[in-house]
């Protein structure tokens, strides 16, 4: 194993991951991340150096020493994309004769070897992750796993646990398919959650993006499971899945069984009910089993029949699905409760796709019934926001009252006349408002709201605590340009 690695965007969620592993497996480790963040302060927590000048003399001492070391390397670089290729400790590094992997080449490296549960799809792929890997963990199967969000049980996006005896180590993965990088992965066992359009700034199109998804569905082992949506099986070459045992799972109509659908599992009767979310899960050799547990919405309902198909695959004990489901704490930022009181309630949800949003408003309706929903969002990426326009407007149409905050950039520049009050000017039906972010306390203060949903993929989660605070009048400061 690398016994020292060195991550240049340490505090991204799959880098730091990564970071965490060999540290627990007793590799030094050390990297730069430009912005101070509760996961970095995490990471130096753990004993993990992290550096935010991006300074050539802030390196750890042996990694400088090892750059002037002409007869090899010591240190594996390992980067992300979000550093930019001109970025001068990458030049630096690249120049003393290191060859930086991406994180998706090194998460293929480590996992090779060893049986892996891998989940792709462009959304659904974190909570099934979190959910797989806790079905394994909680019902005493070794496992590594790879989590692309912070799992509220044990606050970390690493889930390791001991081997006991000859049992298989199971490593469970997010297979993210932004700049192909899933097709790094060579899985046992799969399951795909969705396939709509999404990075078409990388794809081009959505058939190119549907190839590549076939691509990783042969890569799964020979005699290895694939599990899909039935929007997955609506794919313009449906012979792509045919050399692999893929298998499809979806939503049931009442009475309608797995076997006129042909289907390995289903799920049915998805409702709110006694503040518990609740379904029907329906696996093939099965009586029906009623789920209660946190996570709302078809959405969810679909991600715990894929999870819970993918590890009764790798050895569960079917009648262990119901209580293990029950016993899911959630993962931050997935429809996460954040704030509540008697007459307000403050959700976080890292929806930042179009049929994501849908979902999240739907579950929002199911749990929170007869309540007046206000939606916060920010769009992520200005090329994200130009291909689905129109898609964004309609999903955001379905709230009652929507406030859009200002385009997180990410690693884009602004695309010219593409911005937030596009999306609000195509809206229909629902008020909205785009104020500017040093308006925004000032905006929801007049909005007085009751349920209120913060979607989005960027940083708009931390608004949560000022605009709790000025709701319930806990601070009487005057707006601010940023909390």
């Amino acid at each position: 194993m690398m016994e020292k690695v060195y991550f240049l965007g340490i505090g991204g969620i799959g880098m730091s991951a990564l970071a965490r592993w060999f540290n627990a497996h007793g590799a030094e480790v050390a990297g730069y991340d430009r912005t101070p963040s509760a996961l970095t302060r995490a990471l130096k927590e753990e004993g993990i150096a992290v550096d935010h000048s991006g300074a050539l003399d802030e390196l750890p001492a042996g990694l400088l020493q090892d750059m002037k070391n002409e007869s090899g390397r010591t240190w594996t670089i390992v980067w992300t994309p979000a550093i930019p290729a001109d970025f001068p400790l990458l030049v630096a590094l690249n120049a003393a004769g290191y060859t930086p992997l991406k994180r998706a080449e090194l998460l293929g490296r480590i996992t090779r070897d060893k049986p892996l549960l891998a989940v792709a799809g462009t959304h659904g792929k974190t909570t099934t992750t979190s959910l797989l890997a806790h079905m394994l963990s909680y019902n005493g199967t070794a496992v590594e796993a790879f989590l692309g969000g912070i799992a509220l049980e044990g606050n970390s996006n690493l889930l390791l646990s001991k081997e006991t005896g000859d049992a298989p180590l199971w490593m469970v993965a997010e297979a993210d398919e932004f700049d192909r990088s899933f097709l790094h992965l060579r899985p046992t066992h799969a399951a795909i959650t969705s396939v709509d359009p999404d990075h078409l700034d990388i794809y081009g199109t959505h058939k190119k993006m549907l190839a590549a998804f076939a691509d990783f569905a042969h890569q799964v082992a020979p005699g290895g499971l694939l599990v899909h949506t039935d929007a997955a099986a609506a794919w313009s070459d449906p012979s792509a899945l045919q050399a692999v045992g893929a298998q499809i799972y979806g939503p049931l109509k009442t009475g309608e069984s797995l076997e006129v659908r042909g289907w390995s599992a289903g799920y049915s009767d998805v409702r709110g009910e006694d503040g518990k979310a609740k379904f029907t899960l329906h696996l093939r050799g099965q009586a029906p089993m009623q789920i209660s547990w946190r996570l709302p919405g078809t959405h969810n309902a679909a991600n715990a029949t894929a999870a819970a198909h993918l590890a009764v695959q790798a050895g569960i004990a079917p009648l262990q699905v119901p209580a293990t489901l029950s016993a899911f704490s959630g993962v931050a930022r997935r429809f996460e409760i954040k704030r509540q009181s008697d007459t307000r309630v403050i959700v976080d949800d890292y929806a930042h796709h179009p049929r994501e949003i849908a979902g999240t408003i739907a579950a929002a309706r199911l749990t929170f019934p007869n309540r007046k929903i206000t939606g916060i969002f920010q769009p992520h990426l200005y090329s994200r926001t130009q291909d689905f326009l129109e898609d964004f407007a309609a999903a955001l149409s379905k709230l009652d009252a929507c406030v859009l905050l200002p385009i997180y950039a990410a690693r884009e520049a602004p695309i010219p006349g593409v911005d937030a009050h596009e999306i609000g000017e195509k809206m229909v039906g629902c008020p909205v408002k785009c104020p500017p972010e040093n308006r925004f306390l000032d905006v929801l203060e007049k909005l007085d709201p009751d349920v209120l949903l913060f979607m989005g993929a960027g940083d708009l989660d931390r608004w949560i605590e000022p605009a709790w605070n000025r709701l319930e009048k806990k601070t009487t400061q005057p707006p601010i340009d940023a909390p």
